[in-house]
């Protein structure tokens, strides 16, 4: 690898997490294969911080974000170049409440998050595999929360910015 990529090894190593989150929340390699191009192999090679050569591709990586319903790639992409990813305001048609569904899947997933820290804690410390658990718990609660969010708004102000 070239020492003048633009890219630091933090940068692609913080990458590579955001994959491996979303590739768990994808249910897994050989559960994501099926939705996308690659197979699981290469796959898993995307999230391994030992394979620093291997990287998802742009077409890869959109669709693991759509079949997750998380923009994590994407945001923490802009993050690096000092932006703020924010969701484009919608016309305003079909404005759609937040339901009951949505709130239950919001309790549901917190829930999901304090149960996965409580039973990380047991022994008194948080192993790596436990806070990767937590961490996917933790996305899919935001995720959750963030439809929520966007709902809200787009029912408040018509789709108006």
């Amino acid at each position: 690898m070239s020492a003048l990529r633009p890219t630091s090894e933090q940068q692609r190593r913080q990458l590579k997490a955001t994959v491996r989150r979303l590739l768990e929340l994808a249910g897994g390699v050989t559960s994501f294969e099926h939705v996308t191009r690659v197979k699981a192999p290469a796959l898993s090679k995307y999230g391994s911080p030992d394979d620093t050569a291997a990287h998802i591709p742009v077409d890869v990586a959109m669709d693991l974000m759509l079949d997750t319903g998380s923009n994590g790639i994407v945001s923490a992409m802009a993050a690096m170049l000092g932006y703020k990813l924010v969701a484009l305001e919608s016309d305003g048609q079909g404005a759609v409440l937040p339901t009951i569904t949505d709130i239950a899947h919001v309790v549901r997933d917190s829930s999901d998050v304090v149960d996965a820290l409580a039973h990380a804690l047991t022994d008194g410390k948080i192993s790596a595999a436990e806070e990767r658990e937590i961490s996917n718990k933790i996305e899919k609660s935001v995720q959750d929360l963030r439809a929520i969010q966007r709902k809200a708004k787009e029912a408040a102000t018509g789709g108006a910015s």
